[in-house]
């Protein structure tokens, strides 16, 4: 197959099944300015907490359900919508919602119970910091959508 031919086959999954994705942002501001929480995924490197919006659920329900399943957060207070954009090659819809939290800690691990039950480990990335080269590029894309609809507000 050639790559035209997988992306034509990655749209028509992506149409026929209407995955979308739900992307809780969750923010801080420190001295350094504001930062964003990310996690390092034992097989798949750095990421932002996402997943799948299971059928019958809204999108900001299931921000809030990736959020604690992920990092173990429970958001008190109704996620704020930020937007949302097609991400990646097969352009899935991800929608972005932000939480501006205080009092959290600067890092911390949290064992999920799906993913096989992977540790993954928090830490908080400045807004105004590219991301790595070692970042999947989709969460470059999700990134450079996300930072400037908060750098916006």
């Amino acid at each position: 197959m050639c790559d035209k031919d997988i992306k034509l086959a990655a749209s028509f999954h992506r149409l026929m099944l209407n995955v979308q994705k739900a992307c809780p942002i969750v923010t801080r501001t420190t001295d350094q300015g504001l930062e964003v929480l990310a996690f390092s995924h034992p097989l798949a490197g750095f990421q932002f907490v996402k997943g799948t919006i299971e059928k019958g659920e809204t999108p900001s329900d299931a921000a809030k359900r990736v959020l604690f399943e992920e990092s173990g957060l429970v958001c008190p207070e109704p996620l704020e919508l930020l937007g949302s954009a097609p991400i990646g090659p097969d352009q899935t819809t991800w929608h972005f919602y932000v939480w501006h939290s205080t009092g959290l800690l600067d890092t911390w691990s949290h064992a999920t119970t799906d993913d096989q039950g992977h540790n993954f480990a928090f830490f908080w990335h400045p807004i105004d910091l590219k991301l790595a080269a070692s970042w999947h590029p989709i969460f470059h894309e999700a990134f450079n959508f996300f930072s400037g609809c908060i750098r916006e507000r």
